[in-house]
C-alpha cells in the first residue's frame, strides 16, 4: 500500500538529511496545505464473531540490542476489510501531503543548501514525520483495544470475525530525537493470539 512506502522513503532520505547536520529547533511555518485531518466515515458494521483474546507484548530492540518496553500504546483490533479501506484512505492522505512537502523537507541536493535552508529542511522534514505518524488519530474507534502497560503487555478480548488486523502507533524519544513505529499484523499471519509480539520484526 503507498503509506508503507511512504514511511520506508522517510526512514531512508530523513536519515540522510539528519546526519548532515546536527538536530535544531526551529519553529517552522509550512508554506503548504497542511494534512487533511477530517474524520474517516465508518465503515459499514462487520458480522461479530465469538469471543477470543489477544494478548501480547509491544517493544523494540535498539541497535545495541536493548529492550525497551513500550507502555501507554493502544492496541486495536479491527476487521480487516475494515481496516483496508482506513488504510488506503489514510495513506492517499499521507501522499497528498508529501507531495506537497518534498520539495521543502527533502530536496535533492541538500548538501548544497545555505545553512538556513538547510536549518529550514530539517525542520520540516521532522514535521512531516510527526504529520504522518498522527495521521492514524483519524481512524473510527476500534470495536475493542486496550493499553500496554508498563512491561509493554497487552491483553484483548473481542469478538471481531477472522480475519482482523491488530494495529498500534508508538513512539519513543532519546537522544533529543524520536521514533515513531506502526504495526498492522493480520491474524491470518499470528501463530499464537495468546502471545502476539508487536516489535521490529513487523514493523510498518
Amino acid at each position: 500500500m503507498k503509506h508503507r512506502s511512504i514511511a520506508v522513503l522517510f526512514s531512508i532520505v530523513a536519515s540522510v538529511a539528519f546526519a548532515s547536520r546536527p538536530a535544531v529547533s526551529v519553529r517552522t511555518a509550512l508554506p503548504v496545505a497542511p494534512l487533511d485531518r477530517s474524520p474517516i466515515p465508518a465503515y459499514p458494521a462487520a458480522p461479530r464473531g465469538p469471543a477470543r483474546t489477544v494478548s501480547g507484548q509491544c517493544f523494540v530492540v535498539t541497535d545495541g540490542g536493548q529492550k525497551v518496553r513500550l507502555a501507554q500504546v493502544e492496541v486495536c483490533i479491527y476487521p480487516q476489510r475494515e481496516f483496508e479501506w482506513y488504510a488506503q484512505e489514510v495513506g492517499a492522505r499521507c501522499q497528498a501531503r508529501f507531495e506537497r512537502m518534498k520539495a521543502i523537507a527533502f530536496p535533492k541536493n541538500f548538501a548544497a543548501l545555505s545553512v538556513p535552508a538547510m536549518d529550514r529542511s530539517i525542520a520540516a522534514a521532522e514535521a512531516l514525520r510527526r504529520e504522518i505518524h498522527g495521521a492514524w488519530q483519524v481512524l473510527p474507534a476500534a470495536e475493542a483495544s486496550a493499553r500496554t502497560d508498563a512491561n509493554g503487555r497487552f491483553s484483548i478480548t473481542h469478538r471481531v470475525a477472522l480475519p482482523y488486523i491488530v494495529f498500534a502507533v508508538g513512539s519513543r524519544t532519546f537522544g533529543g530525537e524520536t521514533e515513531y513505529y506502526q504495526w498492522q499484523v493480520s491474524s491470518s499471519v499470528i501463530p499464537d493470539p495468546a502471545q502476539v509480539e508487536l516489535s521490529n520484526d513487523n514493523l510498518r
